[in-house]
């Protein structure tokens, strides 16, 4: 085999070193900055890239915080409007049912004077049909002719002597 053969060691040695010098020169001047350039490149992307995502992640908590507080001022205002309206709502209400109470005491006051008024016109019709009925009742019985305003004489005194006797 001829890479065995001693007579060219020498000079295979020479142009390995040689050669080797010449790809490490090459690999150290040529491809390994363009290679680092690269890296630190890709590296500094990436660093940037993971920074940009802190930055996003910090916005997307702040953001979630104000919503967060946004919808706890929400909540707050909403029940605050509610307890609002039910006292709206309480006191129309018991408005209302004051109006409705007051109006009942007003129709029973009146219905209770149209009725007193009624009572009266009754009692002055009764005593003057009663008067009518004493005398011609009178008149039977005793055979006379009674006045008439005598006859409601006599009925005054008797319904002023019911009523004392009612009372006591």
């Amino acid at each position: 085999m001829p890479q065995f053969d001693t007579t060219f060691f020498s000079s295979q040695i020479f142009w390995t070193i040689t050669s080797f010098i010449v790809l490490f020169v090459a690999l150290d001047r040529y491809v390994l900055p363009h290679i680092a350039a690269i890296l630190k490149k890709r590296t500094q992307l990436i660093e940037n890239e993971i920074e940009e995502a802190h930055k996003k992640r910090e916005e997307a908590e702040t953001i979630k915080s104000e919503y967060t507080a946004r919808l706890a001022d929400i909540d707050q205002e909403t029940k605050k409007m509610f307890a609002e309206s039910e006292k709206r709502m309480s006191a129309q209400h018991n408005q209302m049912m004051d109006e409705w109470k007051t109006e009942m005491e007003r129709r029973k006051r009146t219905f209770l004077e149209e009725a007193e008024v009624t009572r009266q016109q009754a009692i002055r019709d009764i005593r003057s049909q009663s008067a009518e009925l004493v005398a011609t009742a009178t008149e039977q019985i005793i055979h006379q002719r009674v006045d008439k305003a005598e006859a409601q004489k006599a009925l005054d005194e008797s319904i002023t002597e019911l009523e004392k006797y009612k009372k006591n």
